[in-house]
């Protein structure tokens, strides 16, 4: 199959990406263990899970290579050292080429489509109180560009109870800003030098605005270069911001005739018996109105309008970001499930915030939105999140648990009528706003925790907790001499 490969003259070992094993019918296929370890570009070791040796065609000439199987790579194979060995290949950076000896071929090499990314690690010694919420300075290893965008997301080898926001932020004199929160119930505290995020930059070609757009090969990519342009606002940190990878396509939130007649139960693993079993049944076909088939077909409350309070500060407007023509097609697809689902819609607003297409570690592309600017002017909401170990004490005693996700929970709530024009958002395709409240405003996740926590089960025995965006824990009680059913 074809491969986008990245030449690593850094890297010891080759790598390939386990998606790849499944693609090519070798997803069942005996891994030998891997002696050794390796660390990725953050300094943290890799989960390898085994070695396996792969026919490897380059140009001519094919190889059976031995490769490390590894999770969640950026393209699909990483070609190190012990690859270029093999091939005899030498690379000429001047030239953008890599010659194989061996059959005196050259094959052509380009930027590769990887973003950079760099440890953060804390600036000095910080000390959060319980559900105590800090931004924090932090200094960015290695030679980050200055003024750079990056995208901050914490490290998966943090203490479970230290939450790091993802945001968007600029690198200034090697640091940036963090947003963390400790979610324990005791004192944290964050030792100066602590790993505590990565910083991945956002490649420049995100943020431009001009149209011409170069096109990428199977093998590699080639990057442009932005118009610079110095926004007063850009140091803020936002709330990055996902959209649902996977838009809705059916603009009804409600079940087809056939999935409310009825609700089917999976009891394969359970041990209720039959008459509970049918009880269970019988709740689940009362309420079967709750229920949506999947995810993607949202409900719609009206407990809550979500406001944005920017004071008397005027509009802001700003200008679409230049996309490639993939990103444009995933951009254009997204739009317009979102137009048909009704959660959107074609806006006159005075305000503008551009779309902004960011390549995740899997290849995939989020559909996001860059809300710097409007966060940095909007009130902040300081509603509290919950803490875990408080939510731990009320479920003390309860024998059976339950977790109800809410169907895309942030659709779930309309905008207030005098915000939906601060939503509005713009692009190659148009300019849009939301009528539901939308990923990356720093008053969303305040706004919806108030939401879970304000509403109320209309039974007497009950334990309600909730957390972002999670209805976690119900308990309701059925009559005794029967069984406690998980709601």
């Amino acid at each position: 199959m074809p491969a986008e490969l990245l030449v690593d003259t850094g890297a010891i070992a080759s790598l390939v990406d386990a998606r790849v094993l499944k693609q090519i019918g070798l997803a069942n296929a005996p891994l030998r263990p891997y002696e050794g370890s390796l660390n990725g570009v953050t300094g943290f070791p890799l989960k390898i899970r085994g070695e396996i040796d792969l026919p490897l065609r380059l140009g001519a000439v094919t190889r059976s290579q031995t490769f490390a199987v590894v999770e969640k790579l950026h393209v699909h194979a990483i070609l190190g050292t012990d690859t270029l060995k093999d091939f005899r290949a030498v690379i000429d950076v001047e030239e953008g080429l890599m010659m194989l000896k061996g059959s005196g071929e050259s094959i052509p090499l380009g930027t590769p489509r990887v973003e950079e990314t760099y440890v953060s690690r804390v600036a000095s010694t910080v000390r959060l109180c319980p559900g105590g919420q800090a931004l924090v300075v932090a200094n960015v290893m290695g030679r980050a560009p200055e003024n750079a965008t990056v995208l901050v997301e914490g490290l998966p080898e943090l203490d479970p109870l230290l939450k790091v926001a993802r945001t968007l932020c600029s690198v200034q004199e090697g640091q940036t800003i963090v947003e963390i929160c400790n979610t324990s119930h005791e004192d944290l505290v964050i030792r100066k030098g602590t790993a505590l995020a990565a910083a991945t930059v956002v490649p420049d070609s995100a943020f431009s605005t001009t149209s011409s757009v170069r096109t990428s090969s199977a093998v590699s990519t080639h990057s442009d270069q932005r118009e610079s342009q110095a926004h007063p606002d850009l140091d803020a940190v936002i709330g990055a911001v996902v959209a649902d990878k996977d838009p809705p396509k059916d603009p009804m939130p409600g079940l087809d005739e056939a999935y409310q007649a009825e609700l089917d139960a999976d009891f394969t693993d359970s041990k209720l018996g039959d008459e509970q079993q049918g009880l269970l049944r019988s709740l689940l076909g009362d309420f079967r109105d709750m229920f949506v088939e999947s995810s993607l077909k949202p409900g719609r409350t009206d407990l809550l309008e979500f406001s944005i309070d920017t004071g008397a500060h005027p509009p802001i407007k700003q200008r679409p970001y230049r996309v490639s023509n993939a990103e444009g097609d995933v951009m254009e697809a997204e739009i317009q499930q979102y137009l048909e689902l009704g959660i959107v819609r074609p806006s006159t607003s005075p305000w503008a915030s551009p779309v902004l297409m960011i390549r995740k570690p899997d290849g995939g592309i989020r559909f996001c939105i860059d809300y710097r600017r409007l966060n940095a002017v909007t009130i902040k909401d300081c509603y509290p999140m919950p803490l875990i170990d408080d939510i731990l004490d009320v479920l003390r005693g309860a024998k059976l648990f339950s977790t109800m996700d809410i169907a895309s929970g942030y659709w779930n709530v309309p905008m207030h009528a005098g915000s939906v024009e601060k939503t509005a958002f713009t692009c190659k395709y148009g300019l849009f706003e939301w009528l539901v409240m939308p990923f990356g405003l720093c008053n969303a996740v305040p706004a919806f925790e108030r939401l879970m926590e304000n509403h109320r089960l209309p039974y007497s025995s009950r334990t309600t907790t909730t957390s972002a965006g999670t209805l976690q824990g119900c308990r309701l009680q059925v009559e005794d001499e029967k069984v406690p059913v998980g709601a």
